[in-house]
């Protein structure tokens, strides 16, 4: 799944639901972690997420995100979990570089 915002295309791993809000969690250039997005203020690009997401609590995420344990800390943009999570991303073939 891709949005936009201003002029900037973000990769999303996670919707989540928050106080009758709907948020992205997207990992966008320049920053070593997931950032969050309001709907309202981004334009949806790509709206298929593949099957590598799953439903959990209030939200849909990347399956690798949850399994690796690795949520919390990219949200914190911890450096080693960032690492990690690109070494996922790579090995799925989702990104070359970031």
């Amino acid at each position: 799944m891709k949005i936009k915002k201003s002029e900037t295309e973000i990769m999303v791993f996670a919707i989540y639901w928050l106080h009758g809000k709907t948020y992205f969690y997207g990992l966008s250039k320049g920053y070593e972690g997931l950032l969050a997005y309001d709907a309202s203020e981004v334009e949806v690009l790509e709206p298929e997420l593949g099957s590598d997401y799953m439903y959990m609590d209030d939200g849909v995420f990347y399956k690798p995100l949850i399994e690796e344990n690795i949520l919390d800390e990219l949200v914190e943009a911890d450096p080693s979990a960032y690492q990690r999570f690109l070494e996922i991303l790579r090995a799925a073939g989702s990104i070359n570089e970031v």
